[in-house]
């Protein structure tokens, strides 16, 4: 039974952490969350601009966006 709960047990989170960043991926690196959003909002805007993507879709994706990252107080 020692076994089976210590296989069961889960690392502490990291103390460096918090909910408003993002790691990359391959590095590692920890991004803060407004820094993400310029980003992201940036070049979707920038996808309108040269016509890679048309408003009303990237509108469309934007809102989508916003919906699925609320955060309930």
């Amino acid at each position: 039974m020692a076994t089976r709960a210590a296989a069961t047990k889960q690392a502490p989170p990291d103390k460096g952490s918090d909910r408003s960043s993002y790691v990359v991926p391959v590095i590692h690196t920890r991004l803060p969350e407004p820094l993400v959003n310029v980003g992201f909002y940036g070049g979707l805007a920038a996808a309108v601009v040269v016509g890679a993507v048309d408003l009303p879709l990237a509108l469309l994706v934007g809102a989508g966006v916003v919906i699925a990252r609320h955060k309930r107080a």
